[in-house]
């Protein structure tokens, strides 16, 4: 009877604020003059303009489960806003490298009957990782992990690793480099991580209102349990939010459900009857 409902996610809508109708009414002219001095608190009014222009050329995930890579992008992204693009730039691409290899290694075991299962289980085995972008890149495909798309935009990003790590004799764009490369893998983090309403596949998104859940059907998915799951709480439709401690939600749920299986349509009715939403 119970779904998974997901409580460690990552939030970024600051851009938002800014993107929005240029018809603003005081309650978003507010909301814009706190983000503004929490951008000049956090990166410094010295270039302020050059910041600001940077901090909203990103895109950032908007709703995504929190993993390494969360704390990783923030970093990267910091880096860039404050124009240090050559951190930026080399960060990014190994975001992407770190990435392919903590995913592969952690949906490893669904794979046993694919032919780089052994490749892959070898490489475990040493405590290694794959530093071949080719070969990570093609498990993940071949896994179905990512579709062509984003296969098209890890082998971009592997192109922006060699030509920042490697020594080239020209001259480079390291603005308009590090700009890619962050935006890149803000999209790769969005496909493989997102909660967003493109998720739909996989998540019931706020059909109760301000709640996202799992889909029943989703669970054995190996990167819903590899990474939405540790990300997730496991309840009941009468489950009540009582705190907030240590970083993290406090869960009461004593109710003593029925011992059947329900649809999700059927727990997302209950879950609303319950909050009379």
């Amino acid at each position: 009877m119970k779904r998974y409902k997901i409580l460690s996610l990552a939030i970024d809508t600051s851009r938002g604020i800014f993107r929005g109708s240029s018809s603003e009414g005081s309650a978003i002219a507010i909301a814009k003059k706190e983000m503004e001095n929490e951008i000049k608190s956090r990166f410094g009014v010295f270039e302020y303009d050059n910041k600001f222009k940077r901090y909203m050329a990103l895109e950032k995930p908007v709703l995504s489960v929190v993993e390494e890579h969360t704390y990783l992008l923030e970093d990267i992204c910091d880096a860039y806003v404050r124009g240090s693009l050559y951190s930026a730039l080399t960060g990014a691409c190994c975001l992407g490298e770190r990435i392919f290899n903590n995913v592969i290694f952690k949906v490893m075991e669904d794979f046993k009957s694919s032919p780089w299962y052994k490749i892959v289980y070898a490489k475990n085995r040493r405590n290694g990782s794959i530093v071949e972008w080719e070969d990570g890149i093609k498990i993940l495909h071949s896994w179905n992990i990512i579709n062509a798309e984003v296969l098209k935009k890890y082998l971009r990003l592997k192109e922006l690793r060699n030509e920042s790590v490697h020594f080239q004799k020209k001259n480079q764009d390291l603005e308009s480099m590090s700009l890619e490369a962050i935006n890149i893998i803000s999209f790769i983090i969005s496909s493989l991580f997102s909660l967003d309403q493109n998720r739909k596949d996989i998540l019931l998104w706020f059909d109760v209102p301000g709640e996202i859940f799992l889909k029943k059907a989703a669970e054995n998915d190996p990167m819903v349990k590899a990474f939405y799951i540790p990300c997730s709480f496991l309840v009941g439709p009468q489950y009540e939010v009582t705190g907030y401690s240590l970083g993290k939600f406090v869960i009461s749920d004593n109710h003593q459900y029925e011992e059947r299986e329900i649809s999700d349509e059927e727990f997302v009715r209950l879950r609303n009857e319950h909050t009379g939403k």
